[in-house]
């Protein structure tokens, strides 16, 4: 959970601070005001490096400056840790863990799991399957102990395959050890999304009878294997086909998380406010699964009030006030989020955002 924030040169901001509460936070001011940048820093902070506004990272460099720097104290149980990252307009320069260089970027991203509701969410429905992929994954690797040192050894088998299917002497022998491991590795990272996809869906569908009762979802894994196949056996199958692409067709790293309403692709049949329902509900159901490992996780909604209509805001809300985790929410007024401000407003922490400049407005409850 995190417990302080300060920015140096990042976005529009020259310096900033900000010490959210654990539960609820609301983030006022005008558009254009840094509300989205803020949050933005958290993301990256806890992300390792990533920002969920897409676009050009060396844009996170504020003009003029020659970098920017973040750092975040992050509570975990009863211990605390310090992040500290330091990006140029070239890249990340500095990454720092409690004052040493962390071993792997994974290190950084178990402390603080981060979530963000922005109006991007909206591709996890539309967008690319890759997306919803990387969405079960991130899960996974907060809840799943077993998940990352499966997906590091399915990868690094996926690397020498593709790097044998495109070298100009083949080893046969070579090919079917490391058809052998991707095939071992991509049935037990399957094995493990399956059980995870059983319980998210049972998530996913008790926030969608909040939200939305009359979407009728579903969610399903699909791999590409045919009845009765085997990894081992479709990575024979497709073998010729993998050595003129170029590339392996088959594994772990092809599955695809089908999202479905009324037995119809959900985007081939939704409009654009219901997808955004649907994939806040994907966003939401992670959480009591975070809760459930022992981790607090730090949900970013960003623009809430243009997002949603009066109804389900208020119902949002509502359900954010209440749950084990940290939000942080943006809008450009009070007025914007309606009477469901009213009901939670006691028990939230306020900021107003001005031209790059963080205030507190609120007294802790």
């Amino acid at each position: 959970m995190l417990t302080d924030l300060r920015l140096t040169d990042f976005r529009n901001y020259r310096e900033a601070e900000l010490a959210p509460a654990p539960g609820l936070n609301l983030i006022f001011g005008d558009n254009g005001s840094g509300k989205t940048s803020l949050l933005e820093a958290i993301y990256f902070i806890g992300s390792g490096g990533r920002s969920f506004r897409g676009g050009r990272l060396s844009r996170l460099v504020r003009d003029g400056a020659p970098a920017a720097t973040l750092f975040a104290r992050v509570a975990q149980g009863e211990l605390e840790h310090r992040l500290g990252v330091r990006r140029s307009p070239s890249g990340i320069d500095s990454l720092k863990l409690n004052g040493a260089t962390p071993g792997a970027l994974s290190d950084v991203a178990a402390l603080l799991p981060v979530l963000a509701l922005h109006p991007q969410s909206v591709e996890l429905v539309f967008g690319a399957s890759a997306l919803r992929r990387r969405f079960v994954d991130w899960g996974m690797f907060h809840v799943e102990h077993s998940f990352l040192p499966a997906w590091k050894e399915a990868n690094t088998a996926l690397k020498h395959r593709n790097a044998l299917l495109r070298s100009r002497r083949i080893s046969p022998r070579e090919l079917t050890y490391w058809d052998q491991k991707l095939a071992a590795t991509s049935g037990s990272i399957e094995g493990l999304r399956s059980g995870y996809l059983q319980r998210l869906k049972a998530e996913w569908k008790a926030v969608l009878a909040l939200l939305a009762p009359e979407l009728k979802g579903d969610l399903t894994l699909q791999t590409g294997l045919r009845d009765g196949e085997s990894y081992l056996d479709a990575l024979t199958r497709t073998r010729e086909d993998d050595l003129r692409r170029g590339f392996t067709q088959t594994g772990f790293h092809r599955s695809e998380l089908k999202i479905t309403v009324g037995g119809t692709l959900a985007r081939d049949r939704v409009s654009r406010g219901q997808a955004k329902v649907l994939a806040y509900g994907l966003v939401l159901a992670q959480l009591p699964l975070i809760a459930a490992a022992g981790k607090v996780c730090t949900l970013l909604v960003d623009d809430l009030g243009s997002e949603l209509d009066q109804d389900h805001r208020a119902t949002l809300l509502a359900f954010l006030a209440r749950g084990a985790h940290q939000t942080l929410i943006t809008a450009v007024d009070r007025e914007q989020l309606g009477p469901a401000v009213v009901e939670t407003g006691e028990a939230a922490r306020m900021f107003h955002v001005e031209h790059g400049r963080v205030r507190r407005i609120s007294d802790d409850p």
